[in-house]
């Protein structure tokens, strides 16, 4: 059995009806969607990674086998810019939030300069969800002190209306307030989008990891 037929033979066992049409309503894609749960997916991936599946065996026909050869791709002992090269090969692929936010945040430990300029560069393409790409690899991965200065300098770039950019760029402001309160605070002012910053708080205002006090102040924040 080739990889081609192993692939789909577990799509077909795998997929369920009902998951199928609710994940139509859920993810806005190009593509077929089978119906198979994340962890199947992703144990499936990771059984293919040990029978030493290359990534490039799995063709990104349907939304479940990018998901696969994303999974995969997590699998792989590579090294950062190995990662980063395999992914842009079907990168055109990913077109909806679930796809992106699932694939880039199994991957490993993308910590070099090859990776984080990737992430930058993305912030400046013309498809929305290769920004989001940009802004949940950086988000993941370069939210360390030495780099978030021109995280945020590279964020207020970004002239997109779309969506799922903007909620996008919303989490990593909420997430950056989370781990470093005082310069995640001093970011979000910089950003006058209403959108962006009001629901960057209301994302706060969910998280355990704040407490009331800190909540409070950012409320005043708000952008009427």
């Amino acid at each position: 059995m080739d990889w081609k037929e192993k692939v789909e033979n577990f799509l077909t066992n795998s997929s369920e009806e009902k998951l199928a049409e609710f994940h139509k309503r859920l993810v806005d894609t190009k593509h077929k969607i089978y119906g198979v749960r994340t962890l199947a997916l992703k144990n499936f991936a990771k059984a293919l990674s040990k029978e030493n599946c290359p990534v490039d065996a799995i063709k990104p026909n349907s939304h479940e086998e990018i998901l696969i050869r994303g999974f995969l791709l997590s699998n792989c002992k590579y090294d950062d810019k190995k990662t980063i090269t395999e992914l842009k090969k079907f990168l055109d692929e990913i077109d909806n939030w679930a796809t992106c936010d699932m694939i880039v945040g199994s991957l490993k430990n993308l910590t070099s300069e090859y990776a984080f300029n990737f992430f930058i560069e993305n912030l400046s393409k013309p498809s929305p969800f290769k920004k989001r790409v940009g802004i949940v690899g950086l988000m993941d991965y370069f939210l360390c002190d030495e780099k978030l200065d021109v995280v945020i300098e590279n964020l207020l770039k970004i002239d997109d209306e779309n969506y799922y950019v903007k909620m996008a760029i919303a989490w990593l402001l909420c997430t950056l307030i989370c781990k470093n309160y005082e310069y995640g605070v001093f970011a979000l002012q910089k950003f006058q989008d209403k959108f962006v910053r009001n629901k960057a708080i209301s994302k706060c205002q969910d998280s355990f990891r704040l407490d009331k006090e800190k909540k409070e102040k950012l409320k005043k924040l708000r952008i009427s």
